[in-house]
């Protein structure tokens, strides 16, 4: 009996629910879950007993197709939310560099094929990696670790003081119905 042939079992109780590929045979990730969304994982590390190098930006990567026009640090303290936000303009590329943040998108584009779908990204110390963030992508940051995240964003198109392209939707709000309790299965 194969793997597949037996997920109809009746003899298997609570029957559960199968989970769907995440990877594809070499170990990357098959989609991001939501339309134009872009994940990359750094790596690789390496290191000697000197240290460490990671390379982060590499402009040739389709990752970079816009050019880098500005770029910020921010920071998000251990147990806390930052968001929802939204950009109509610009998209937001995230270069994970410290901490434990987990990162949940919604799709709020109507036109889109993933609309009103929830996307989750988690990265560490050990996984730090750069996720592309399009328009009409409400996202938000929260913290799960016991010290502060840090995040640098390359968006697409530099900050207008006079006219920012953010909008923001109270994570508590209940406009956007995310649980954001970290369960363990």
């Amino acid at each position: 009996m194969t793997e597949r042939s037996s997920e109809n079992r009746s003899d298997i109780v609570p029957a559960g629910l199968l989970d769907d590929p995440t990877v594809d045979a070499a170990g990357r990730l098959r989609t991001t879950g939501i339309d134009g969304v872009l994940l990359r994982m750094l790596g690789p590390l390496h290191a000697d007993h000197r240290g460490s190098l990671l390379e982060v930006v590499d402009v040739r990567d389709p990752f970079w197709a816009d050019p880098i026009v500005y770029a910020y640090r921010f920071t998000v303290r251990p147990g806390r939310i930052k968001g929802w936000g939204m950009h109509r303009i610009q998209s937001d590329r995230y270069l994970t560099m410290s901490g434990r943040v987990r990162v949940v998108l919604f799709d709020g584009r109507a036109g889109s094929p993933t609309f009103q779908r929830f996307a989750e990204f988690q990265f560490t110390d050990q996984t730090p990696g750069t996720l592309l963030i399009p328009p009409g992508v409400w996202h938000a940051d929260q913290n799960t670790g016991d010290v502060d995240a840090v995040i640098v964003n390359f968006p697409t198109h530099p900050y207008d003081r006079d006219r920012p392209d953010k909008y923001r939707v109270d994570v508590a709000g209940g406009e956007i119905p995310f649980d954001w309790q970290l369960r363990d299965s």
